[in-house]
């Protein structure tokens, strides 16, 4: 924990500095993928009970409500054993925002054709098709999203892209028409994650740095499409995508993985989001607890990315 905050206080220190990393971290990652393999994880964990009054407090503080919409980023590691189930984090959130709230969380899939890391980087092949069925694809992105996908009453989004699962009633809005348009984007016009930022939702990191989680820094990219300043920012990939009877081979666009890899400068973007006071920090009983506001994220970044901040050297 000291090595990773050290680490990012001299990213923050300079965006070249991090993303002169990046490239050193991705030109070796076959290395770094056999240190990773060998290190020995540590097996104890904190089992002192989470004051979660305390957590609500601080959301309530910085803008979740009643009614409202929590768009929560997590990792259950630091909550496992401390007092509550998943399933009844779960429950706690939801609460917060009252049964005329909705609650969403990424639920990317995790497919079962995806490349190793140390692919990542490599030109992708055009001709293959990742399945995504809504309905049984697994979730890659945490405990706590497969728990909220369990849910009798909770949706999931058709996008195999940045893919994300709600429960209240706003879950049909977020999710209609995302596949519409000849190449929707993940995060663009239609998106669940432009309909987020819309519906003013709290952007919550629990358990989790959330600007290294912060999905919703791609709806400037995507509602700009080819009005973004970077140029070649997207690849394109084929998907089956499978919903009960529905079924649909589609081609979409994303993000080149070279651009997240290599070009962002993610403890900038921490810096300057907490020194305007956009992002509100704090720990409580050993959990890492943040929290923004959609709409200010996004109005602050269309302010500065005439040069396509918070990417460098690109």
């Amino acid at each position: 924990m000291a090595n990773n905050t050290i680490i990012k206080k001299i990213f923050a220190a300079s965006p070249y500095i991090e993303v002169i990393c990046r490239k050193i971290y991705w030109s070796n990652i076959g290395i770094w993928q056999n240190i990773k393999n060998k290190r020995v994880k540590a097996s104890e964990f904190d089992k002192s009970q989470i004051d979660y009054e305390a957590i609500r407090k601080f959301l309530v503080k910085n803008g979740a409500k009643k009614n409202g919409v929590l768009l929560v980023h997590s990792a259950f590691s630091s909550l496992r054993g401390r007092g509550k189930t998943a399933a009844d984090v779960v429950d706690f959130l939801l609460d917060i925002v009252g049964p005329q709230g909705t609650l969403a969380m990424p639920s990317m899939p995790r497919f079962k054709n995806a490349v190793e890391k140390t692919e990542y980087l490599r030109s992708s092949n055009s001709e293959v098709v990742y399945e995504y069925d809504v309905q049984k694809t697994k979730v890659k992105t945490g405990v706590l999203p497969f728990t909220l996908n369990k849910r009798k009453d909770s949706k999931r989004s058709r996008h195999p892209i940045n893919t994300m699962t709600a429960l209240g009633p706003l879950a049909e809005f977020f999710f209609h028409g995302n596949l519409d348009g000849e190449s929707p984007l993940a995060c663009g016009s239609n998106s669940s994650w432009k309909r987020c930022v819309d519906s003013d939702a709290l952007i919550v990191g629990l358990g989790t740095d959330l600007t290294h989680s912060l999905t919703a820094i791609h709806v400037v990219e995507d509602v700009k499409d080819q009005n973004w300043p970077v140029k070649n920012w997207y690849i394109e990939k084929k998907f089956r995508i499978i919903d009960g009877d529905f079924s649909e081979l589609k081609t979409l666009r994303e993000r080149a993985p070279k651009w997240g890899a290599l070009h962002f400068a993610e403890r900038t973007l921490c810096r300057d989001l907490i020194s305007t006071g956009i992002l509100r920090s704090t720990e409580i009983d050993g959990v890492l607890v943040e929290a923004l506001k959609a709409k200010e994220l996004i109005d602050y970044l269309n302010e500065r990315n005439h040069k396509g901040y918070p990417y460098y050297l690109v």
